[in-house]
């Protein structure tokens, strides 16, 4: 039960290993968040999963189907959530239904998800029909990895980060966190004089994560790259908000003068 110390140290525990599966998925579920669970019973893991892909199956749903195709017997398990289950059927079915399904006895989470149709909706299903609901483990954590989600899901604009060179970075190190940025980013916002090779970048029209499964597997992520003159004679509230109808949840910005038109309109980092 919450508050016994013996059981808060095992869901962080499991929370640690939800919040590894999760980052999994990052750069290739965009704009979804991202997602792990943990499934355990008995201080046992039974099964885990983890949202992988855009329009993939959720994270919950994944180790559902692993414990199906094993022949695991989840009734009376406990359910470790990064994310609070989603409760709306979508491209996917609500977890909560898959969790009620499978006879989960407690669900504990680490961040309650802000997007307006759950909002706490999926636990108060789960809390009605019976499930104990343990919150905020690890909150701090889970919401960090979902900073992108959170702020797009509440806003409609892309977070943006500062992919500018720093002062004193050498080119080693620039390279490196350039390139950790754009395993990570949906969009790149490109100087006119970039020196990133056109190989680094996504060139379609349409959503940035509108790629298939095969290539989620073998592929590396890459941002779809935008040019910095698009911005150039529009008002920078509408084009991020025009970016986020287009699903582009996160967006690197390495002009000068990009960045400074954008620092009014958007969070950034």
């Amino acid at each position: 039960m919450l508050g016994v110390m013996e059981d808060m140290l095992q869901y962080r525990e499991y929370m640690a290993q939800a919040l590894e599966l999760a980052r999994k998925g990052a750069g290739w579920v965009d704009p979804n968040p991202l997602v792990g669970a943990v499934v355990v019973s008995g201080g046992e893991v039974l099964a885990t999963g983890y949202h992988d892909r855009y329009r993939g199956p959720h994270a919950e749903r994944m180790a559902f189907d692993y414990a199906d195709a094993h022949g695991i017997d989840l009734t009376g398990a406990t359910v470790i959530d990064t994310l609070e289950p989603c409760c709306h059927v979508g491209s996917q079915p609500a977890c909560t239904d898959l969790i009620l399904a499978h006879g989960i006895a407690r669900v504990v989470v680490g961040s309650v998800d802000p997007n307006p149709i759950v909002a706490g909706k999926g636990l108060r299903i789960l809390e009605e029909a019976g499930v104990e609901v343990v919150r905020d483990v690890m909150r701090e954590e889970c919401d960090a990895i979902n900073r992108h989600f959170f702020h797009y899901i509440t806003t409609g604009k892309p977070y943006i980060v500062d992919g500018r060179r720093r002062a004193g970075e050498s080119d080693s190190e620039y390279a490196v966190r350039r390139r950790e940025l754009y395993a990570t980013y949906a969009a790149v916002l490109a100087g006119t004089e970039s020196d990133v090779p056109d190989e680094s970048f996504a060139h379609f029209n349409g959503p940035v994560q509108a790629v298939g499964a095969d290539e989620v597997v073998i592929g590396g992520h890459r941002p779809l790259l935008l040019e910095a003159g698009a911005l150039a004679c529009t008002d920078p509230d509408e084009w991020l908000r025009e970016l986020g109808k287009r699903k582009i949840d996160s967006l690197i910005v390495e002009s000068d003068e990009a960045f400074e038109r954008l620092s009014m309109a958007c969070q950034k980092d």
